[in-house]
């Protein structure tokens, strides 16, 4: 029955697709020839000719909404799941009946009749989509087209399961029952099938979640066997939960699945964009704006002590990749900077480094390295390589840090680890501020930053 309900719901959309395409298919047919004859009743009419073209992009749409599996179940996806799809379907089809108009000229009655087709259709398609996720979702809410489902799981996971399922309604899925299952009496599997067995005969299931830890593997086979030879679909969670995260991304590789440990920000878009147009804005404000302080702090360098206005010294930072950060100097050119860690009143440090120093003016030419690409305004700080070497061996997930590009300031300097300070302490900021990363927050270490670094009592 309910693999007959799901044969229906896509015949339903199949036609629903498919009368998209012909309802834009016409339009733009009859607004493309109006433009460039005029219209006649000809024109105005249904004739053999657009009858042909209309029937081949019917049936070509519809053999690459199956080769791209636009009808797969998605109903854990966003609202927004059918649109890398149909935008495949649409760029496949224009490439095809582009090539196929040199054999069926009905196919291009203008120029860019296809081109125009095929950008309205997608974009239609997609929007008709979301529309209808999203109507189905509020009719998920309110108890329709609901799937019940049982769960066979261990306690812990069992609880997690079911919260994230009472979480998001929208999702259409109803728990009817509970089989728990304990690790500690591996005699309770023969109790447990029977169980499910009932449960599978006096009840209408149609999805069954298994969560049970990896030593019961057999026991997992044998539920799963049971709920296919009932034509029921069962989804098995991987025993990763003292591996991972709440949320974290799944990725098919050719049947293979892949699931990420962590999720961390630059795995998506939206922090990309939004934080290199950030990077970007800010740095060129700074650099336009203070460009007279620039000029007045590299003289007093100049005057301070012999050497070079710039510091060049090569940090480590995103992935691990090594790159040249600027500083102004302010210690005594004749040191070795790689190796030494600068401790309270260090008479390495000159007078007016000291100033600099302090007032964190010494760090203003890494705005130089924001617009490069080497590093982000809010980050982790990067560190030399010869002392990465050692925290890395120290410090549980030191190397974690490196997920995200380092920056001029971060969520520990704004919380007082710098300096010779906890180097555990400091990761731990480091990654609180990699797992919880959004552009408020960067905002909200900027103002810190000003309110509370400024001559702030580590800086040294």
């Amino acid at each position: 029955m309910f693999r007959i309900r799901t044969y229906l719901t896509n015949a339903c959309l199949v036609g629903f697709d498919l009368t998209v395409t012909a309802l834009c298919h016409m339009a733009v047919w009859q607004l493309e020839l109006n433009a460039f004859l005029g219209p006649t009743p000809r024109q105005n009419s249904i004739n053999p000719d657009r009858l042909l073209a209309l029937g081949f992009v019917l049936i070509l749409w519809t053999v690459l909404a199956c080769y791209f599996r636009l009808y797969h179940s998605r109903r854990l996806d966003s609202p927004f799941a059918d649109a890398v799809t149909l935008l495949k379907i649409g760029l496949a089809s224009w490439v095809i009946l582009e090539g196929s108009g040199h054999l069926l000229p009905q196919l291009t009655p203008t120029p860019l009749f296809l081109l125009r087709f095929e950008a309205l259709n997608t974009l239609m398609l997609v929007a008709a989509r979301v529309a209808l996720r999203l109507l189905v979702r509020e009719m998920r809410r309110g108890g329709r087209n609901v799937k019940n489902l049982v769960l066979v799981a261990t306690p812990e996971l069992g609880n997690r399961v079911a919260e994230k399922i009472e979480q998001r309604a929208h999702l259409g899925y109803r728990i009817v029952r509970q089989h728990p299952y304990s690790d500690v009496d591996f005699e309770e599997a023969p109790r447990l099938v029977e169980e499910l067995q009932n449960t599978l005969s006096s009840m209408a299931v149609e999805d069954v979640i298994i969560a049970l830890p990896a030593g019961a593997h057999n026991l997992t086979a044998q539920l799963a066997r049971e709920c296919e030879s009932r034509g029921i679909n069962v989804r098995i969670v991987p025993d990763l939960f003292p591996l991972i995260q709440s949320d974290t991304q799944v990725y098919d590789l050719d049947g293979i699945p892949l699931i990420n440990v962590r999720v961390y920000p630059t795995e998506y878009l939206r922090y990309a964009i939004l934080k290199r147009f950030f990077d970007v804005c800010a740095s060129l404000a700074v650099l336009v704006l203070f460009s007279p302080l620039y000029v007045l702090i590299a003289l007093l360098v100049k005057l301070s002590s012999p050497g070079p206005v710039l510091f060049v010294q090569e940090r480590v930072g995103l992935n691990g990749k090594k790159f040249k950060m600027l500083k102004f100097r302010t210690m005594r050119a004749d040191l070795n900077p790689d190796t030494h860690w600068t401790v309270p009143n260090d008479p390495h440090v000159t007078t007016v480094g000291c100033f600099l120093r302090r007032s964190n003016l010494d760090e203003i030419p890494q705005f130089f390295n924001v617009l490069k690409g080497d590093m982000s305004i809010v980050g982790p700080r990067p560190e030399r390589p010869i002392f990465l070497e050692r925290f890395r061996r120290q410090v549980p997930e030191y190397m974690a840090r490196h997920y995200v590009k380092s920056g001029i300031t971060g969520w520990a300097q704004v919380n007082g680890w710098r300096g010779d300070t906890s180097i555990s302490q400091r990761i731990a900021c480091d990654l609180y501020y990699i797992r919880n990363w959004a552009l408020g927050l960067d905002l909200k270490i900027v103002l810190l930053t000003v309110l509370r670094t400024f001559f702030h009592r580590n800086a040294y």
